[in-house]
């Protein structure tokens, strides 16, 4: 299940691209919360975050 939680990381970075991220363990791996403002993910997840911003940091 936290392929489906990759899945939607990617699309919200490449939809939002300065949303704010907040990594907390009080989130499970194969769950998400999105606010307004912030995603908190499970800290499982921060290394896709970072090669993703890099990419996009990369294509600028």
């Amino acid at each position: 299940m936290a392929e489906r939680v990759a899945e939607r990381v990617r699309r919200t970075l490449r939809e939002q691209p300065e949303l704010e991220i907040r990594f907390t363990e009080a989130i499970r791996a194969d769950s998400y919360y999105q606010g307004s403002v912030v995603l908190f993910l499970h800290p499982m997840h921060q290394a896709l975050v970072d090669e993703l911003r890099a990419e996009r940091r990369g294509g600028e």
